[in-house]
Protein backbone atom coordinates (compact mmCIF):
# COMPACT_ATOMS: atom_id res chain seq x y z
CA UNK A 1 0.00 0.00 0.00
CA UNK A 2 0.89 3.45 -1.06
CA UNK A 3 0.21 6.45 1.33
CA UNK A 4 0.65 9.81 0.20
CA UNK A 5 -0.55 12.97 1.94
CA UNK A 6 -1.84 15.61 -0.61
CA UNK A 7 -1.67 18.91 0.82
CA UNK A 8 -3.10 22.23 -1.14
CA UNK A 9 -5.96 25.04 -0.43
CA UNK A 10 -8.34 22.17 -0.91
CA UNK A 11 -11.93 22.77 0.56
CA UNK A 12 -12.53 25.97 0.49
CA UNK A 13 -15.80 26.49 -2.09
CA UNK A 14 -12.97 27.27 -4.40
CA UNK A 15 -13.87 26.07 -7.90
CA UNK A 16 -10.55 25.97 -9.17
CA UNK A 17 -8.75 24.22 -5.97
CA UNK A 18 -11.70 22.09 -6.84
CA UNK A 19 -10.13 21.13 -9.95
CA UNK A 20 -6.84 21.10 -8.54
CA UNK A 21 -7.65 18.48 -6.21
CA UNK A 22 -9.81 16.29 -8.66
CA UNK A 23 -6.40 16.44 -10.92
CA UNK A 24 -3.87 16.31 -8.58
CA UNK A 25 -5.69 13.07 -6.87
CA UNK A 26 -6.16 11.91 -10.32
CA UNK A 27 -2.12 11.75 -10.29
CA UNK A 28 -1.62 10.33 -7.38
CA UNK A 29 -3.41 7.52 -8.31
CA UNK A 30 -2.50 6.52 -12.07
CA UNK A 31 0.95 8.23 -12.12
CA UNK A 32 2.43 7.86 -8.65
CA UNK A 33 0.62 3.92 -8.19
CA UNK A 34 -1.30 5.17 -5.11
CA UNK A 35 -4.31 3.41 -3.06
CA UNK A 36 -4.36 5.76 -0.14
CA UNK A 37 -4.56 9.32 -0.51
CA UNK A 38 -5.57 12.32 2.24
CA UNK A 39 -5.85 15.90 1.39
CA UNK A 40 -5.94 18.51 3.54
CA UNK A 41 -9.73 19.09 3.55
CA UNK A 42 -12.56 18.32 5.37
CA UNK A 43 -14.85 17.79 2.41
CA UNK A 44 -14.51 17.29 -1.43
CA UNK A 45 -16.15 18.36 -4.54
CA UNK A 46 -17.69 16.19 -6.67
CA UNK A 47 -14.86 14.53 -8.23
CA UNK A 48 -16.58 12.62 -11.11
CA UNK A 49 -14.05 9.71 -10.75
CA UNK A 50 -13.54 6.95 -8.03
CA UNK A 51 -10.62 7.81 -6.37
CA UNK A 52 -8.83 6.59 -3.45
CA UNK A 53 -8.75 9.50 -1.87
CA UNK A 54 -10.12 10.97 1.72
CA UNK A 55 -10.60 14.22 3.53
CA UNK A 56 -7.70 14.13 5.90
CA UNK A 57 -9.51 16.65 8.53
CA UNK A 58 -12.59 16.63 10.64
CA UNK A 59 -15.42 19.30 10.06
CA UNK A 60 -16.06 19.25 14.21
CA UNK A 61 -12.73 18.96 16.09
CA UNK A 62 -13.53 16.34 19.06
CA UNK A 63 -10.35 17.24 21.24
CA UNK A 64 -7.73 20.40 20.69
CA UNK A 65 -6.40 20.60 17.89
CA UNK A 66 -7.43 17.90 16.49
CA UNK A 67 -7.00 18.00 12.78
CA UNK A 68 -3.39 19.62 13.49
CA UNK A 69 -3.02 16.28 15.03
CA UNK A 70 -4.35 14.56 11.98
CA UNK A 71 -2.11 16.06 9.72
CA UNK A 72 0.94 15.64 11.79
CA UNK A 73 -0.34 11.90 11.81
CA UNK A 74 -0.86 11.36 8.17
CA UNK A 75 2.70 13.42 7.55
CA UNK A 76 4.42 10.76 9.95
CA UNK A 77 2.21 7.78 8.64
CA UNK A 78 2.87 8.43 4.82
CA UNK A 79 5.28 7.38 2.34
CA UNK A 80 5.65 10.81 0.33
CA UNK A 81 4.01 14.27 0.45
CA UNK A 82 2.96 15.82 -2.69
CA UNK A 83 2.20 19.59 -2.85
CA UNK A 84 -0.55 19.59 -5.96
CA UNK A 85 -1.39 22.62 -7.73
CA UNK A 86 -2.60 25.62 -7.02
CA UNK A 87 -0.63 26.23 -3.60
CA UNK A 88 1.14 29.58 -4.32
CA UNK A 89 3.98 29.62 -1.57
CA UNK A 90 4.44 33.14 -0.07
CA UNK A 91 4.71 33.48 3.96
CA UNK A 92 7.01 32.13 6.38
CA UNK A 93 3.60 30.50 8.37
CA UNK A 94 3.14 28.34 5.49
CA UNK A 95 6.47 27.46 4.21
CA UNK A 96 7.31 26.56 7.57
CA UNK A 97 4.46 24.07 8.40
CA UNK A 98 5.19 22.64 4.98
CA UNK A 99 8.90 22.17 5.81
CA UNK A 100 8.15 20.89 9.27
CA UNK A 101 5.37 17.82 7.48
CA UNK A 102 8.12 17.02 5.29
CA UNK A 103 10.30 16.44 8.25
CA UNK A 104 7.65 13.89 10.14
CA UNK A 105 6.99 12.22 6.30
CA UNK A 106 8.40 8.47 7.39
CA UNK A 107 9.26 8.17 3.44
CA UNK A 108 11.95 9.58 1.24
CA UNK A 109 10.37 11.96 -1.33
CA UNK A 110 7.92 15.23 -1.30
CA UNK A 111 6.95 16.79 -4.40
CA UNK A 112 5.42 20.20 -5.22
CA UNK A 113 4.12 20.33 -8.72
CA UNK A 114 2.07 23.01 -10.65
CA UNK A 115 2.75 25.55 -8.09
CA UNK A 116 4.10 29.18 -7.64
CA UNK A 117 6.32 31.21 -5.46
CA UNK A 118 6.33 34.55 -4.52
CA UNK A 119 5.95 37.24 -3.93
CA UNK A 120 6.64 37.24 -0.45
CA UNK A 121 4.44 38.89 1.95
CA UNK A 122 6.81 38.98 4.75
CA UNK A 123 10.47 39.30 5.56
CA UNK A 124 11.14 35.45 7.15
CA UNK A 125 9.83 34.60 3.79
CA UNK A 126 12.31 34.27 1.77
CA UNK A 127 14.53 32.39 4.11
CA UNK A 128 11.84 29.68 4.84
CA UNK A 129 11.31 29.30 1.51
CA UNK A 130 14.79 28.20 0.98
CA UNK A 131 14.52 25.98 3.71
CA UNK A 132 11.68 24.12 2.02
CA UNK A 133 12.97 24.37 -1.21
CA UNK A 134 15.76 22.54 0.00
CA UNK A 135 13.53 19.44 1.46
CA UNK A 136 11.75 18.85 -2.08
CA UNK A 137 12.90 16.03 -4.40
CA UNK A 138 10.88 17.70 -7.15
CA UNK A 139 9.23 21.26 -8.23
CA UNK A 140 7.50 21.74 -11.04
CA UNK A 141 6.42 25.39 -11.14
CA UNK A 142 4.01 27.28 -13.48
CA UNK A 143 5.50 30.21 -14.15
CA UNK A 144 8.93 31.94 -15.34
CA UNK A 145 8.89 34.06 -12.07
CA UNK A 146 8.57 31.01 -9.70
CA UNK A 147 12.01 29.38 -11.57
CA UNK A 148 13.62 31.88 -11.67
CA UNK A 149 13.03 32.54 -7.62
CA UNK A 150 13.51 28.97 -6.90
CA UNK A 151 17.20 29.02 -8.85
CA UNK A 152 18.16 32.13 -6.99
CA UNK A 153 17.52 30.24 -3.47
CA UNK A 154 18.44 27.21 -4.45
CA UNK A 155 20.59 26.83 -7.67
CA UNK A 156 20.79 22.92 -7.16
CA UNK A 157 17.11 21.90 -6.73
CA UNK A 158 15.57 19.51 -9.00
CA UNK A 159 13.11 22.07 -10.33
CA UNK A 160 11.73 22.95 -14.23
CA UNK A 161 8.88 25.28 -15.03
CA UNK A 162 5.99 22.97 -16.13
CA UNK A 163 2.82 23.64 -15.64
CA UNK A 164 -0.72 24.27 -14.19
CA UNK A 165 -2.20 20.77 -13.30
CA UNK A 166 -5.47 21.84 -14.42
CA UNK A 167 -5.38 20.62 -18.00
CA UNK A 168 -5.15 17.22 -16.81
CA UNK A 169 -8.36 17.28 -15.48
CA UNK A 170 -10.37 13.83 -15.76
CA UNK A 171 -13.29 15.32 -17.26
CA UNK A 172 -13.47 17.40 -20.46
CA UNK A 173 -16.71 18.64 -22.02
CA UNK A 174 -17.09 18.90 -25.83
CA UNK A 175 -17.45 22.07 -27.13
CA UNK A 176 -21.41 22.90 -28.45
CA UNK A 177 -22.20 23.78 -31.70
CA UNK A 178 -23.38 27.17 -30.81
CA UNK A 179 -22.80 29.47 -28.05
CA UNK A 180 -24.16 31.63 -26.27
CA UNK A 181 -23.60 34.76 -23.13
CA UNK A 182 -20.98 36.28 -22.04
CA UNK A 183 -19.80 34.64 -18.45
CA UNK A 184 -18.05 36.64 -15.74
CA UNK A 185 -15.88 36.05 -12.50
CA UNK A 186 -14.97 38.93 -10.51
CA UNK A 187 -13.65 38.96 -7.27
CA UNK A 188 -12.15 41.64 -4.62
CA UNK A 189 -8.37 41.34 -3.62
CA UNK A 190 -6.58 44.64 -2.13
CA UNK A 191 -9.16 44.51 1.04
CA UNK A 192 -7.74 40.94 1.95
CA UNK A 193 -4.19 42.07 1.66
CA UNK A 194 -4.64 45.22 3.42
CA UNK A 195 -3.93 47.18 -0.06
CA UNK A 196 -5.67 50.17 -1.19
CA UNK A 197 -9.71 49.83 -1.28
CA UNK A 198 -9.60 52.78 -3.89
CA UNK A 199 -8.47 50.50 -6.27
CA UNK A 200 -11.38 47.82 -5.43
CA UNK A 201 -13.78 50.60 -6.20
CA UNK A 202 -11.97 52.35 -9.27
CA UNK A 203 -11.87 48.97 -11.46
CA UNK A 204 -15.28 47.97 -10.15
CA UNK A 205 -16.99 51.26 -11.81
CA UNK A 206 -14.72 51.02 -14.96
CA UNK A 207 -16.07 47.30 -15.73
CA UNK A 208 -20.00 48.38 -14.87
CA UNK A 209 -19.44 51.02 -17.37
CA UNK A 210 -18.40 48.58 -20.02
CA UNK A 211 -20.98 46.52 -19.19
CA UNK A 212 -23.66 49.27 -19.19
CA UNK A 213 -22.61 49.93 -22.62
CA UNK A 214 -23.59 46.51 -23.92
CA UNK A 215 -26.39 45.77 -25.52
CA UNK A 216 -28.89 43.01 -26.55
CA UNK A 217 -27.89 43.04 -29.77
CA UNK A 218 -24.54 42.44 -28.64
CA UNK A 219 -25.11 39.67 -26.44
CA UNK A 220 -27.69 37.81 -25.45
CA UNK A 221 -26.83 37.17 -22.10
CA UNK A 222 -24.59 38.36 -18.71
CA UNK A 223 -23.69 35.07 -16.98
CA UNK A 224 -22.31 36.12 -13.06
CA UNK A 225 -20.38 32.87 -12.30
CA UNK A 226 -19.02 32.66 -8.80
CA UNK A 227 -15.88 30.80 -8.51
CA UNK A 228 -15.14 31.08 -4.82
CA UNK A 229 -17.85 30.87 -2.70
CA UNK A 230 -16.23 31.52 0.64
CA UNK A 231 -18.54 33.24 3.00
CA UNK A 232 -15.46 35.44 3.81
CA UNK A 233 -13.45 35.78 0.46
CA UNK A 234 -16.03 34.55 -2.11
CA UNK A 235 -17.76 36.28 -5.00
CA UNK A 236 -21.41 36.21 -3.84
CA UNK A 237 -20.97 40.52 -2.66
CA UNK A 238 -19.16 41.62 -5.61
CA UNK A 239 -21.70 40.10 -8.08
CA UNK A 240 -24.57 41.09 -6.20
CA UNK A 241 -23.70 44.59 -6.64
CA UNK A 242 -22.45 44.40 -10.35
CA UNK A 243 -26.16 42.57 -10.92
CA UNK A 244 -27.73 45.34 -8.92
CA UNK A 245 -26.17 48.15 -10.61
CA UNK A 246 -26.55 47.16 -14.08
CA UNK A 247 -28.91 49.22 -15.68
CA UNK A 248 -29.11 47.70 -19.69
CA UNK A 249 -31.64 45.16 -20.91
CA UNK A 250 -29.67 42.33 -21.14
CA UNK A 251 -30.73 39.42 -19.44
CA UNK A 252 -28.88 38.32 -16.55
CA UNK A 253 -27.98 35.09 -15.37
CA UNK A 254 -26.32 34.20 -11.66
CA UNK A 255 -24.67 31.06 -10.86
CA UNK A 256 -23.58 30.48 -7.39
CA UNK A 257 -20.39 28.39 -6.30
CA UNK A 258 -21.04 24.94 -7.73
CA UNK A 259 -19.08 22.00 -6.09
CA UNK A 260 -18.57 20.18 -9.28
CA UNK A 261 -16.36 21.64 -11.62
CA UNK A 262 -17.07 19.71 -14.61
CA UNK A 263 -20.45 21.26 -13.98
CA UNK A 264 -18.55 24.80 -14.66
CA UNK A 265 -16.51 23.76 -17.18
CA UNK A 266 -19.51 22.38 -19.20
CA UNK A 267 -21.44 25.94 -18.57
CA UNK A 268 -17.99 28.04 -19.84
CA UNK A 269 -17.93 25.84 -22.96
CA UNK A 270 -21.21 26.80 -23.92
CA UNK A 271 -20.58 30.58 -23.82
CA UNK A 272 -19.13 33.02 -26.20
CA UNK A 273 -16.52 34.53 -24.15
CA UNK A 274 -15.51 35.50 -20.55
CA UNK A 275 -14.68 38.07 -18.48
CA UNK A 276 -12.16 36.84 -16.00
CA UNK A 277 -10.60 38.08 -12.77
CA UNK A 278 -10.45 34.76 -10.78
CA UNK A 279 -7.31 33.10 -12.60
CA UNK A 280 -8.66 29.88 -12.94
CA UNK A 281 -11.83 31.49 -14.78
CA UNK A 282 -9.33 32.11 -17.35
CA UNK A 283 -7.67 28.43 -16.98
CA UNK A 284 -11.72 26.95 -17.70
CA UNK A 285 -11.97 29.34 -20.24
CA UNK A 286 -8.65 28.38 -22.02
CA UNK A 287 -9.59 24.66 -21.24
CA UNK A 288 -13.03 25.01 -23.39
CA UNK A 289 -11.48 26.90 -25.91
CA UNK A 290 -13.59 29.92 -24.80
CA UNK A 291 -12.46 33.17 -25.53
CA UNK A 292 -11.21 34.84 -22.51
CA UNK A 293 -10.38 38.47 -21.00
CA UNK A 294 -7.46 38.12 -18.42
CA UNK A 295 -8.02 40.95 -16.03
CA UNK A 296 -5.24 40.34 -14.23
CA UNK A 297 -4.93 41.83 -10.61
CA UNK A 298 -2.17 38.98 -9.62
CA UNK A 299 1.57 38.53 -11.09
CA UNK A 300 -0.19 34.83 -11.08
CA UNK A 301 -2.58 36.15 -13.53
CA UNK A 302 0.16 37.66 -15.82
CA UNK A 303 2.39 34.67 -15.19
CA UNK A 304 -0.49 32.39 -16.69
CA UNK A 305 -1.07 34.79 -19.44
CA UNK A 306 2.51 34.68 -20.53
CA UNK A 307 2.36 30.83 -20.45
CA UNK A 308 -0.15 30.43 -22.94
CA UNK A 309 0.81 33.13 -25.12
CA UNK A 310 -2.28 35.46 -24.71
CA UNK A 311 -2.60 37.86 -27.35
CA UNK A 312 -1.56 41.14 -25.53
CA UNK A 313 -5.34 42.94 -26.87
CA UNK A 314 -6.99 40.56 -24.09
CA UNK A 315 -4.99 40.73 -21.54
CA UNK A 316 -5.72 43.65 -19.20
CA UNK A 317 -4.10 44.60 -16.26
CA UNK A 318 -7.25 44.97 -13.61
CA UNK A 319 -5.16 48.26 -11.34
CA UNK A 320 -4.61 50.38 -14.38
CA UNK A 321 -7.14 50.33 -17.87
CA UNK A 322 -8.81 52.25 -19.76
CA UNK A 323 -12.74 51.41 -20.18
CA UNK A 324 -12.44 51.41 -23.86
CA UNK A 325 -9.90 48.89 -24.03
CA UNK A 326 -12.01 46.90 -22.32
CA UNK A 327 -15.06 46.98 -24.37
CA UNK A 328 -13.14 46.70 -26.97
CA UNK A 329 -11.91 43.46 -26.17
CA UNK A 330 -15.14 41.99 -25.25
CA UNK A 331 -17.04 43.62 -28.70
CA UNK A 332 -14.11 41.86 -30.62
CA UNK A 333 -14.71 38.12 -28.69
CA UNK A 334 -19.00 38.69 -29.53
CA UNK A 335 -17.74 39.60 -33.17
CA UNK A 336 -16.14 36.67 -33.50
CA UNK A 337 -12.03 38.27 -33.55
CA UNK A 338 -10.44 36.94 -30.85
CA UNK A 339 -7.03 35.97 -31.06
CA UNK A 340 -6.40 32.59 -29.61
CA UNK A 341 -3.35 31.71 -27.48
CA UNK A 342 -0.43 30.95 -28.79
CA UNK A 343 0.03 27.42 -26.70
CA UNK A 344 -2.59 24.92 -27.96
CA UNK A 345 -4.71 22.65 -25.31
CA UNK A 346 -2.45 19.72 -26.18
CA UNK A 347 0.48 21.52 -25.99
CA UNK A 348 -0.55 22.54 -22.18
CA UNK A 349 -0.95 18.83 -21.36
CA UNK A 350 2.40 17.63 -22.39
CA UNK A 351 3.91 20.53 -20.32
CA UNK A 352 1.26 19.73 -17.34
CA UNK A 353 2.52 15.98 -17.46
CA UNK A 354 5.89 17.23 -17.05
CA UNK A 355 4.67 17.25 -13.41
CA UNK A 356 3.75 13.94 -13.34
CA UNK A 357 7.11 12.53 -14.96
CA UNK A 358 9.32 15.03 -12.98
CA UNK A 359 7.73 13.43 -9.76
CA UNK A 360 7.65 9.74 -10.76
CA UNK A 361 11.53 10.11 -12.07
CA UNK A 362 12.33 11.66 -8.25
CA UNK A 363 10.59 9.42 -6.23
CA UNK A 364 12.15 6.28 -7.85
CA UNK A 365 15.63 7.46 -6.81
Amino acid sequence: MRKILLSGYYGECNTGDDALLASSAFGCSRFLQSDQILATADKFPVLERDLPISPLYVNQEKIKSENLLRLQYHALTSDSIVFGGGSVFHSTDKLTRDADLIDLCRGTSAVALGVSFGPFRDSGAEKACKHFIDKLSYIGVRDEDSLQIVKSLAPNSNVEKTFDLAPLYPFMPKNPRKRRGLAISLCHYERYIGSNIEIEKVRFEKILNVLNRLTKEDVEELIFIDFNGHWLFGDTDIHDEMIGRLTNDIPVTRIPYNDNPATVLNLISTCKGIVGMRLHSCVFGYMTETPTVILSYHPKCLGWAGQIGANPQFTIDSTNFEEERLQVAIMKILHEKFHPPILSLPGAQKLALKNWEGAVCAMSQ
